[in-house]
């Protein structure tokens, strides 16, 4: 598939997205060209720019099912690592 063609599929599905989750695509492709182009000053860094809180992945998140939170948030205790700025 050539890149002609990647465009129209992603455009496809993304005429099919709600807003919440269209908000959530422009982070991560925000974050793509970041990675990819630190240089570059991004569309979404202007001045109406607000920084993505999480919020968005809430109403996304569902209840824990299962009986070893504990076990699993220790896990992530122990393997996080510091955030590297």
């Amino acid at each position: 598939m050539n890149s002609t063609q990647l465009r129209q599929t992603i455009n496809h599905y993304l005429d099919r997205l709600s807003s919440d989750r269209l908000r959530l695509v422009a982070d991560f492709l925000n974050l793509l060209v970041r990675t990819e182009h630190p240089e570059q000053t991004l569309v979404s860094e202007t001045p109406d720019f607000r920084p993505s809180t999480g919020g968005s992945l809430l109403s996304h998140t569902e209840t824990w099912v299962g009986e070893d939170f504990d076990e699993c948030l220790e896990t992530v205790y122990e393997t996080r690592s510091q955030i590297q700025v």
